[in-house]
């Protein structure tokens, strides 16, 4: 092989070396003295000075012999330093390896980097534990924080463990330096996170109530904080309330009132509660009977429970044994003539329904019978 060919064999080497730097996610710079550190800093950021300085002069023609032995020499001498970088990087490089292969070599060296970007710790008021984590190098590392404000009640140890029960949330910015067993160094700036805790309530005590004017609400018990202090509300029409007075379905909220209620969420939390209208019986005489004496006569109502009522009458018919009513055929005067009527008792107070044979109508029908008199 021609000293020309060596030179070119070369070159296609320096290329090919110069391809697998970038593969591993280097950079490359400066020239061919400078590739023996560009692949130093894919597992270390040890500072490296190149031994040899490429012959930059411009020589002259009759020159071009001697200049071209002195690059293959200088290239040679680099090689070696080249060699001794993939070595120090974990990889084994005989010496009859071809240069050629020194590129596929260099592939093979696993990169020393910390692989920790964002930790995700835990939440507030939880026991925790967390790992930062590198590749490369010669493992055991040894870790260290070198800036950054420390978490309450978080420790970090040696060996990268970061643990303990955080009294803070929110996002930390660290810088973390990792030395491996050769003494190597890598720095970066990372961010540990802790998450607000998250609560989870379940209900107890009554759910359900009848209306009866005054204000109710519902007790709950957070399962997995016994201290955190909390108070359960309600909407009415846009207003948060601590009770509710009127008849519905209320689906209850929590809101979290002790002094550290921003370092909480919450999570489970099926809590309801019903105000039903209050049912009330008609307990007088269905059918009730007077004798006629030219005056007024009313039904005689008697309730199970207090509230106010309309009572109204008809001339009865006999399509009057139905639930359907006709508001306008009935008058709230009382009869005073000979016959039968029929009676329409409801409810004027709210929450309450008079109760007939079926629940839930606000309807209740007598018959009063006026006859004559001895």
């Amino acid at each position: 092989m021609t000293i020309c060919e060596k030179f070119k064999l070369m070159m296609a080497s320096f290329a090919n070396i110069r391809a697998a730097i970038v593969e591993k996610g280097g950079t490359v710079t400066g020239g061919y003295a400078d590739y023996a550190k560009n692949i130093r800093n894919l597992y270390s950021n040890d500072t490296y000075t190149s031994q040899y300085q490429y012959p930059t002069e411009k020589s002259p023609i009759m020159q071009y012999l001697i200049n071209l032995y002195n690059r293959i020499t200088f290239c040679y001498a680099v090689k070696q330093e080249i060699r001794q970088a993939i070595i120090d990087g974990g990889v084994d490089v005989p010496d009859d390896t071809p240069f050629s292969e020194y590129g596929d070599k260099i592939r093979q060296i696993q990169r020393f980097e910390i692989t920790t970007s964002n930790l995700y710790l835990g939440e507030y008021k939880t026991e925790c534990r967390g790992q930062l984590t590198a590749q490369g190098g010669s493992p055991p590392y040894s870790w260290k924080q070198t800036w950054g404000s420390n978490i309450p009640g978080i420790t970090m140890t040696s060996d990268g463990t970061i643990s303990g029960t955080p009294m803070q949330t929110g996002g930390y910015n660290w810088g973390v330096q990792v030395t491996d067993s050769n003494g190597k160094t890598l720095s970066k700036d990372i961010l540990i996170s802790v998450r607000p805790k998250t609560l989870n309530f379940k209900q107890t005590g009554e759910r359900s109530f009848l209306y009866d004017g005054q204000p109710h609400t519902i007790t709950a018990e957070c399962i997995n904080d016994s201290d955190v202090e909390f108070e359960i509300y309600f909407n009415d029409n846009g207003s948060d309330v601590l009770s509710m007075t009127k008849c519905g379905s209320n689906r209850g909220y929590v809101r979290i009132t002790s002094a550290d209620k921003s370092c909480y969420r919450i999570g489970e939390c099926d809590l309801y509660m019903s105000i039903s209208v209050n049912a009330v019986n008609v307990t007088s005489d269905k059918v009730q009977s007077v004798k006629y004496d030219g005056q007024p006569h009313s039904f005689n109502v008697e309730l199970s429970k207090q509230c106010d009522v309309n009572v109204k009458y008809k001339t009865y018919s006999a399509n009057d044994d139905t639930f359907n009513v006709n508001e306008d055929e009935y008058t709230t005067v009382s009869p005073t003539e000979i016959g039968k009527y029929r009676v329409y008792i409801s409810s004027s107070s709210y929450g309450y329904i008079i109760r007939d044979t079926y629940a839930g109508y606000n309807k209740y029908f007598g018959i009063l019978n006026i006859t004559e008199g001895q």
